[in-house]
C-alpha cells in the first residue's frame, strides 16, 4: 500500500513530535529544540532530543531515531499502515492511496512550477517587461529583496509558459496538473496568469507550490492565486513560512500580516519573521501552524474596513483552540494603512513602537465589538452582554474560558465606567475619587462661605446617613468651636488638626464653586440653603443610579471601518459553520 507523499507531509506538519510525546514524559524546551527521557529506555537524565521542524527524534542514550510514524510503531507495536491511518484521523486528513507512479507525476509537477518559478524571474529582467520593475522599484524593494523572494512577472501572451513548458518535455497532463494553465471555453488550453507580478508560494520543504499573481493594471481581481489541489491548499499555507521560521523561533514572535508586499516590505526593512495567509482569512489550519514555532503570534492586518473584519472573525476563529500556553494577539494600524504604506511615509522607529503595543486577544474582541453599537436602553445592554457570553462560552479549554470570561465583564464595566465619567461635566473639570466626595465638600464649602446658614446645614448634614468618619469629625470641630462669626479664612486659622485643615481647603478650591455655583460667597444665602436641602435629598438617589448605570455597557458610536451589529452576527455564523465542517 502505498500512501501518498503529500499525505504523509501534511500529517506531520500538523502533529507535533513535542506534543505527541508530552503524554508520555516531560518535554524541556532548549533553542529550537525540545528534549526528553527517551521513551524508550529508563533514565533519569534527558537524552532524546525532538526537532519538531524537521519533525523527527534522536536519543543519544539508546540511538531510537524516527519520525512520528515511527514513533508509532516503535513505541505502541502498530504496522506502518496502521500508524500512518490512525495519525491521518488525529490529523484530520482524508488518506489517498496512491501508486509510485503517481508519487512520480507529483515529483515531475514540482519540477513543472520550479522551472515555471525561474521562468518568471527570467521574465522579470526582460527590458520588454521594464514596467513591471519600475512598479517594483516605485514600491522601494531593492534587487537583492526581489531576487531572494523570486518575483517574477507572466507574459503578455495567454500561452506562452504552456509553450515553453512543452518545449522542455512536459506532456499536457502534467502541465494540467499543476495549475499553471487552464482550460478556456473553447477547451483551449491557456496560461493561468498573465499580465501579473508573480509570487512564488512555497511549503516547509523550501518547495513551490503555487502561485500569486498581482496585476499592474486597473483590472479585477487586483489578486489571484494558484486554484486548490492536492499540493496547493492555502488553508494549510502561509507565505514566506520557510524563510520566517527560524527568525521567529529565535525573536519568539511571529507577525501575520495581510498581503505579499507587507511582508516582502517587512523582511527588506530587517523584520524576518513576518507570513502572510494566501488572502484575507486567517485559517484554523495557519494558526496551529503558527503555533509550531512561537506561543503567541501577532495579527496585523490592514487597517481597512476589509482587514479589520478579516482580522475580527482571526479572533473568533482562534477562542476554541486556545490551550495553555498557546495564544494569539493583535496590532490595530490607522484608518486605510497597511504595513507596507506606512513604512513608505513613517520613518521605520514608528512602526518597531507600534511592534511594541499589542492587544491582547480578549481586549481587542471586546474593543471590536463594542465600537460597533450604541446601546440607548436596557434591552440592548442585556443583548451585549449575552453576546459577551456567547463568545466566551466558545472557549474549550474551560480554565481559560473562566479567566477570560472574567476579563470580558471587567472590560464591560470599565468601560462603561470610563465612558460615564468623561460625559459627566463634573469629572471633565476634576478628577474625585467619587461623585459623594465631590458633592459632600460642595456642602461644607457652602455653610462655610454663608454664615447665616451655618445651622440649619449643620443639622441637615447631621440626618444625611452618606458622611464618613472625617467629615464627622468636621462637623464636631465646627460645632464645639466658636466660630460662628469667623469666615473660611479665619476658621482654618483656628484649626490645628493638619487633616481637617486639607478637607478644609480642598473645600474651597475654585473648581468646586464652578461645578457648585451655590458653594460660593458671592451665591445667594437663602437659595443656597435650598440648594444643599435638595441635593441631599437627591445625593442617595444619584449614587445608586450611578451604581446601576456602571453595570451596563454604553459604549461610544461606531467608528470609520468598525463592524455594525449586523457584521458580528454574521462574522459568529461564519465561524460556526466553519467549525461544524471542520
Amino acid at each position: 500500500m502505498i500512501f501518498s507523499k503529500l499525505d504523509l507531509d501534511a500529517i506531520k506538519s500538523k502533529i507535533t513530535l513535542s506534543r505527541e510525546l508530552e503524554n508520555k514524559t516531560k518535554i524541556i524546551k532548549k533553542g529550537k529544540d525540545s528534549w526528553c527521557c527517551c521513551p524508550f529506555h529508563k533514565e533519569k537524565t534527558p537524552s532524546c532530543k525532538i526537532n519538531d521542524e524537521l519533525g523527527n527524534y534522536y536519543c543519544f542514550g539508546c540511538g531510537a531515531k524516527g519520525d512520528i510514524f515511527s514513533l508509532y510503531t516503535d513505541l505502541y507495536n502498530y504496522s506502518f499502515v496502521d500508524a500512518v491511518k490512525e495519525l491521518s484521523q488525529k490529523a484530520g486528513i482524508v488518506l489517498k492511496i496512491e501508486s509510485k507512479k503517481t508519487n512520480d507525476e507529483y515529483n515531475r509537477i514540482y519540477k513543472i512550477l520550479d522551472l515555471t518559478t525561474n521562468w518568471f524571474q527570467e521574465n522579470l529582467n526582460d527590458v520588454k517587461n521594464n514596467h513591471c520593475l519600475k512598479y517594483l522599484e516605485d514600491r522601494n524593494l531593492n534587487k537583492d529583496i526581489i531576487k531572494y523572494f523570486r518575483l517574477g512577472f507572466s507574459y503578455n501572451s495567454k500561452t506562452t509558459l504552456y509553450d515553453f513548458l512543452k518545449d522542455n518535455s512536459f506532456n499536457d497532463k502534467e502541465i494540467i496538473k499543476s495549475n499553471v494553465v487552464k482550460y478556456d471555453r473553447n477547451n483551449k488550453i491557456k496560461d493561468f496568469f498573465y499580465k501579473r507580478l508573480m509570487f512564488p508560494i512555497t511549503n516547509l520543504q523550501g518547495k513551490v507550490v503555487g502561485f500569486g499573481g498581482r496585476t499592474l493594471e486597473n483590472s479585477n481581481p487586483k489578486y489571484i492565486n494558484s486554484p486548490e489541489s492536492n499540493f496547493f491548499q492555502k488553508r494549510n499555507l502561509l507565505y514566506n513560512l520557510v524563510s520566517a521560521k527560524n527568525s521567529a523561533r529565535s525573536k519568539k514572535n511571529l507577525l501575520i500580516c495581510e498581503g505579499y508586499m507587507d511582508v516582502i516590505k517587512l523582511h527588506q526593512s530587517g523584520i524576518q519573521s513576518v507570513v502572510s495567509p494566501l488572502g484575507t482569512a486567517f485559517t484554523e489550519d495557519q494558526l496551529k501552524l503558527s503555533w509550531r514555532y512561537v506561543n503567541k503570534p501577532t495579527v496585523m492586518f490592514d487597517g481597512d474596513s476589509a482587514g479589520v473584519r478579516a482580522a475580527f472573525k482571526a479572533a473568533l476563529m482562534s477562542l476554541p483552540l486556545l490551550v495553555p500556553g498557546k495564544f494569539i494577539q493583535f496590532i490595530s494600524l490607522p484608518n486605510n494603512v497597511d504595513p507596507d504604506s506606512f513604512l513608505n511615509d513613517n520613518p521605520f522607529k514608528d512602526f518597531v513602537n507600534i511592534l511594541k503595543k499589542p492587544t491582547s486577544l480578549i481586549e481587542f474582541i471586546f474593543e471590536q465589538s463594542s465600537q460597533s453599537l450604541d446601546f440607548n436602553n436596557t434591552d440592548d445592554k442585556i443583548v451585549f452582554d449575552k453576546y459577551l457570553d456567547d463568545i466566551s462560552s466558545s472557549i474549550k479549554n474551560k480554565k481559560i474560558q473562566y479567566f477570560y470570561k472574567n476579563e470580558l465583564k471587567n472590560l464591560f464595566f470599565k468601560k462603561l465606567k470610563n465612558r460615564n465619567l468623561k460625559k459627566t461635566k463634573l469629572f471633565d473639570k476634576i478628577n474625585p475619587s467619587s461623585l459623594q466626595e465631590i458633592q459632600i465638600q460642595s456642602f461644607f464649602a457652602t455653610l462655610l462661605n454663608h454664615k447665616s446658614i451655618r445651622q440649619n446645614t449643620f443639622k441637615i448634614l447631621k440626618e444625611a446617613n452618606f458622611l464618613d468618619i472625617k467629615y464627622q469629625s468636621l462637623i464636631e470641630f465646627l460645632e464645639s468651636s466658636d466660630l460662628e462669626n469667623l469666615n473660611f479664612e479665619q476658621i482654618i486659622d483656628n484649626c490645628d488638626d493638619s487633616e481637617l485643615v486639607n478637607i478644609l481647603n480642598k473645600c474651597r478650591e475654585n473648581k468646586i464653586y464652578q461645578l457648585f455655583p451655590y458653594s460660593s460667597p458671592k451665591y445667594d444665602s437663602i437659595l443656597a440653603m435650598q440648594e444643599i436641602s435638595d441635593s441631599v435629598k437627591n445625593l442617595n438617589t444619584r449614587l445608586l443610579n450611578l451604581k446601576k448605570i456602571n453595570k451596563s455597557l454604553d459604549t461610544f458610536v461606531s467608528k470609520t471601518n468598525s463592524m455594525n451589529w449586523d457584521d458580528l452576527q454574521r462574522i459568529k455564523k461564519e465561524i460556526q459553520i466553519e467549525q461544524e465542517k471542520n
